[in-house]
């Protein structure tokens, strides 16, 4: 088959102007580049041109990002979605606890951190819920979307992938159907089981000596950004309650409204 390819297909040399975003803007900017190199090669005229070419470079390729995503049909969102989250392909090293035990594959790595980073309690002891109370009739559009539009673009999202960049366009799209949701949640004391179940994260420590002790390691939980909303208009609600009740102190200044 290869010599059948080699006698018979074009071969290609991969290059730059190989990309999909390579277009005659560009090759002509990258011409000027390299007639300011030889010509003066640390002067202000090459790294000007040299920041000309990237700024260039970066237009045509979220130009082409975007004529790309506009096309987009059925299934093949889920496709782009998959371009856009790209993994980091770092191996990480075996893994020794604190007991001496040593993890090699990735199940028995992935069990030493969650064993670390969330450890079982078994003496929780979980009490029957209270009777409902009204707290849920005072949740009310204005206090969701303060709630929503207090929170950071930069928070990533849990397991359904509702980032605060998505959730204002759902927000636009049909306000009392968040509004309900909200209200049903303080109702019940209770997160839908998807707003409940996090995504893991492991991150190094800067500046450890051994990658290969458990310790060096930190676990991070990315939880759903709508639970995050009811949780800032649960936490209003208890600022407001202590208000009313006079339960703070006269000399406390923090956690207040």
């Amino acid at each position: 088959m290869s010599s059948i390819l080699d006698a018979t297909a074009k071969k290609i040399r991969i290059c730059a102007r190989s990309k999909r975003w390579w277009n005659a803007d560009i090759k002509e900017r990258r011409r000027t580049v390299g007639r300011e190199r030889r010509r003066t090669r640390h002067s202000d005229e090459a790294a000007r041109a040299k920041a000309e070419l990237q700024k260039l470079i970066r237009q045509s390729r979220r130009e082409m990002w975007s004529g790309y995503l506009k096309n987009l049909r059925g299934a093949e969102f889920w496709r782009a979605a998959r371009y856009g989250n790209s993994r980091a392909g770092m191996t990480l090293e075996a893994f020794t606890d604190k007991e001496g035990k040593q993890a090699n594959t990735s199940l028995e790595k992935e069990e030493m951190l969650r064993h670390e980073s969330f450890p079982r309690d078994d003496g929780d002891q979980y009490d029957e819920r209270p009777p409902a109370g009204i707290a849920h009739t005072r949740v009310t559009e204005q206090a969701v979307e303060r709630s929503l539009c207090s929170q950071s673009l930069r928070k990533a999202p849990g397991t359904d992938k509702l980032s605060f960049g998505a959730i204002p366009q759902l927000w636009k799209w049909d306000k009392e159907r968040i509004v309900r949701l909200t209200r049903a949640a303080i109702l019940t004391r209770r997160h839908p089981a998807v707003r409940k179940r996090p995504s893991g994260v492991v991150i190094r420590k800067p500046g450890k000596d051994d990658y290969q002790k458990l310790k060096a390691y930190r676990s991070i939980s990315l939880h759903s950004c709508m639970g995050k909303v009811v949780e800032e208009v649960a936490a209003e609600q208890l600022l407001e309650e202590d208000d009313r009740r006079g339960l703070l102190s006269d000399g406390q200044f923090g956690s207040r409204k």
